[in-house]
């Protein structure tokens, strides 16, 4: 099985997630990357980030609009 950067970077959140004595907490600050892991159209971990980045500052223009 191939992983992709999607299944290495959720994997990654588990393990964070499962060292953490407050798993709910930890749970609630992720799950919204998870959300837009799933969701990518990126091919890589650095077009995610650029993605990421670009929704950031369209909310952010929106918002000072």
């Amino acid at each position: 099985m191939t992983k992709t950067w999607q299944t290495k970077r959720i994997n990654a959140i588990n393990r964070k997630i499962s060292r953490v004595a407050n798993k709910r907490a930890m749970t609630e600050n992720y799950i919204d990357e998870h959300w837009r892991i799933c969701n990518s159209q990126a091919s890589n971990k650095e077009e995610y980030k650029a993605e990421c980045e670009h929704q950031a500052n369209d909310y952010y223009n929106a918002c000072m609009e």
